[in-house]
């Protein structure tokens, strides 16, 4: 009774979210993005190993990469590379109350990923939150501000959804240089 209570209360904080979100859009591609924010389900292990090794691949490319990873318990997992929050970061009212939430979502990325196969409303709540300036997110039923939405089966993990993303990036927003070109 009590977790149903607080989920419409996070609901509920989610559409107050959205309804308020005044954020520049701009197209980007992870080519030309300068920094870009990962915001994903850190509760597998395996996950958070794909994660990670993505984050790596993007900072080798000479990104900004931010993280910040959702661990579905009461508890944090310890030390982790990553920001973590848990259940216990949000108030009843569906607000975040965690200093690791209101640092992501007050950066301005160019980029923000949004890796929620579970489709977790905490995430969701970030994600909504967020002042990214392109929004990329796995698809979701519920209310959103996604600029692109990829339907990637929940059990193809992390790489699946980056390897659809580069896929589907590249053939919409074309690069300044391409651009050029076609003049």
């Amino acid at each position: 009774m009590l977790e149903t209570l607080r989920a419409a209360l996070l609901r509920r904080s989610l559409r107050k979210a959205l309804a308020a979100q005044r954020r520049r859009r701009k197209a980007n591609t992870l080519a030309n993005a300068q920094s870009i924010g990962l915001l994903f389900d850190a509760t597998a292990e395996k996950d958070r190993k794909d994660v990670l090794q993505f984050a790596h691949t993007l900072e080798e490319q000479g990104k900004k990469v931010r993280l910040l990873g959702f661990i579905d318990a009461r508890t944090p997992l310890g030390q982790t590379l990553f920001p973590q929050f848990t259940q216990k970061d949000f108030r009843w009212t569906g607000q975040p109350r965690s200093e690791a939430i209101g640092s992501f979502i007050s950066e301005r990325f160019d980029v923000m990923l949004c890796l929620n196969t579970r489709q977790t409303l905490h995430l969701e709540w970030v994600a909504a939150a967020a002042q990214a300036g392109m929004k990329i997110g796995t698809s979701t039923d519920k209310q959103n501000d996604f600029d692109m939405v990829l339907e990637t089966p929940a059990e193809k993990g992390v790489q699946y959804f980056v390897d659809q993303l580069d896929l589907y990036l590249d053939k919409i927003v074309p690069s300044k240089h391409e651009h050029a070109a076609a003049l």
